[in-house]
């Protein structure tokens, strides 16, 4: 598909939701699975150092997906809407 296929073409907002719902899914699979991941190397922590570890990864993915989650919900007015959107599922391999 190039930006020729697809110009003047609008994606419907449930397409877009359905996206930013996989996307953000996506990023907390792999946050959470860091998390798992460096547990053992951190030893015993506190109730405190939980929930701070938790607050911090957790600001960081929305920090990271901001920008991208703006794109796609302004993209339906846009003439590349589903350019945009598919290149979005490409690029994080996601699936809805």
């Amino acid at each position: 598909m190039t930006s020729n296929d697809t110009a003047g073409s609008q994606v419907s907002e449930s397409e877009i939701s359905a996206t930013v719902v996989a996307l953000r899914e996506r990023f907390e699979a792999v946050r959470r699975g860091e998390i798992q991941h460096i547990r053992g190397r951190l030893g015993n922590l506190s109730p405190d150092q939980e929930s701070a570890i938790d607050s911090l990864s957790g600001a960081l993915i929305e920090r990271v997906l901001q920008a991208p989650i703006a794109m796609l919900k302004n993209v339906s007015a846009g003439n590349q809407a589903v350019f945009v959107l598919e290149t979005v599922r490409r690029i994080f391999n996601l699936r809805t």
